[in-house]
């Protein structure tokens, strides 16, 4: 079954609850790029968001189950590539920079979700919130 016609559930039924203190664990589903920036603090992303197994769990829900063994991989405009391995909530981040417009896919136990159209900003939860937001279709998911 395809994880975005998932309806919206909290799939690891445990949720992030520190606020904002600091944790590579910290506010799961939330847009990392914005916050860091308007916050001034480090470490300032160049590419971050979180990815889920279904593609409507709400924020700060903690991404444990069905994740593990993810990838995500960028793909710079000169063909470069960055693969990024989410952390135990699915959390994913660099400070590395890409030349955009990148593309973006997820790779996962054989098979891969690309993402079709090339991106400029790497805020990835800010588009991939629980409804989707500028026309993506909810979370980044494992396909």
């Amino acid at each position: 079954m395809d994880p975005l016609l998932s309806m919206p559930t909290c799939t690891s039924t445990t949720s992030w609850a520190g606020g904002n203190r600091e944790s590579a664990s910290m506010n799961p589903g939330m847009a990392c790029v914005t916050c860091h920036q308007k916050s001034g603090e480090a470490p300032i992303f160049s590419i971050a968001g979180t990815v889920y197994p279904t593609g409507h769990e709400p924020d700060l829900c903690n991404s444990k189950v069905g994740t593990d063994g993810a990838r995500i991989v960028i793909i710079g405009a000169d063909g470069k590539t960055l693969t990024l391995t989410p952390n135990a909530v699915g959390n994913f981040s660099s400070e590395i920079q890409v030349k955009t417009p990148f593309q973006a896919k997820v790779t996962f136990q054989g098979r891969e979700r690309l993402m079709i159209t090339p991106q400029t900003s790497g805020d990835c939860n800010g588009c991939h919130s629980q409804s989707g937001d500028n026309s993506a279709p909810g979370r980044v998911t494992v396909p």
